[in-house]
């Protein structure tokens, strides 16, 4: 993902190498593809570089220098699916290959179809330039593959807007919503049953016994990750019960709750903890009601969620946001894991066309 990273960050008057050093990361890291960086590193360095540079649109500009190409091997076979459909799936299936920050998932609902994005890693911040990348990268690519026939109705990002929005409409060339409930891109329902103009069926074939036969499968999670995961995404839906999340891994529950005990764990545990990484999250955006915060942690009602928050945190939601707030106003240079958003236009949702 970050491999022109040191030529964007000389652009907008960044030093990158004293960034990369004070995160640990070498620029030869980054060049790469084989590389694997450490979870929340990637996200680390995208909002560091946006504070520092007082650039919003940083991520943007990584990635539009971004293509087919950048995907490495999963570019041969996404470029032989037939339909979006299928390379949304396909991209799921493999999306191992790209970076263990990061998890996609595919929900439809009435006439619109949602690729989510979820940053699973466990971080303190909120990783709005990671969100705006991902997403962005993906749209582009999936243009690059299926044409306008494959062209996005909208991006959507839970955190505030820019006050400038050119560089996203010249990279994204889409509608954005801002203050979204959810991070990710939206499809017509009708889109994901486009065609693409380049498939070719002997060539698809041999794409997927290609992957099928000569690329390393998905790394073992440990039942805690893999729970992890699934919850991210369930919970985002609302639903993040065991008997859920156990379907949703192919296990019962009973199954999950015994293996998650074997490596010291519990589902009440896990739930809690990720939980408790999401809140921070989304108080840190500060755009989103706290009733809806609750329920986007599955609380049935704000009373509910306050008295977790508090139970968890010391004082009540409100009063952690205000404490925030101040913090990041007071201070001075911005920490290598921090995430504050220089120039943000509210903390109303907003949709923004294509000029």
């Amino acid at each position: 993902m970050l491999m022109d990273y040191v030529p964007v960050a000389l652009e907008v008057g960044l030093d990158p190498y004293r960034i990369l050093a004070d995160i640990g990361v070498s620029p030869s890291q980054l060049r790469n593809p084989e590389e694997r960086l450490p979870r929340g590193v990637i996200a680390s360095i995208l909002e560091r570089s946006a504070m520092e540079a007082n650039c919003p649109h940083f991520a943007m500009l990584i990635a539009e220098r971004r293509d087919l190409s950048s995907l490495g091997p999963l570019s041969l076979v996404l470029q032989q699916q037939e339909t979006l459909d299928d390379a949304v799936r396909t991209l799921i299936r493999y999306q191992h290959l790209l970076s263990d920050l990061l998890t996609f998932s595919l929900e439809i609902e009435g006439d619109a179809a949602l690729v989510r994005t979820q940053i699973v890693s466990n971080i303190d911040f909120a990783p709005r330039q990671a969100h705006e990348a991902v997403a962005a990268m993906l749209s582009r690519v999936f243009i690059e593959i299926g044409g306008s026939a494959w062209k996005p109705e909208c991006l959507h990002f839970m955190h505030a807007a820019p006050r400038s929005l050119d560089v996203h409409h010249r990279v994204l060339g889409c509608p954005v919503r801002f203050g979204s409930d959810a991070n990710g891109v939206v499809y017509g329902r009708e889109t994901l049953r486009a065609r693409n103009p380049g498939y070719r069926s002997n060539l698809a074939a041999y794409a997927n016994r290609y992957f099928e036969t000569q690329l390393p499968a998905a790394p073992p999670l440990t039942e805690v990750e893999r729970t992890r995961r699934a919850l991210f995404i369930l919970l985002a839906s609302g639903n993040a019960s065991i008997e859920k999340v156990a379907r949703h891994i192919g296990v019962s529950p009973r199954t999950l709750q015994r293996r998650l005990e074997a490596e010291g764990a519990g589902f009440s545990a896990v739930l809690n903890g990720i939980r408790r990484e999401l809140v921070v999250r989304h108080l840190l955006n500060n755009v989103q009601p706290l009733a809806t915060i609750g329920e986007m942690l599955g609380y049935a009602s704000p009373a509910a969620f306050t008295r977790w928050f508090t139970s968890e945190f010391g004082m009540s939601p409100s009063a952690w946001r205000r404490s925030a707030s101040e913090d990041a106003l007071a201070a001075p240079a911005p920490a290598p894991a921090e995430d504050r958003d220089p120039d943000p236009a509210g903390a109303q949702a907003i949709e923004v066309p294509t000029p």
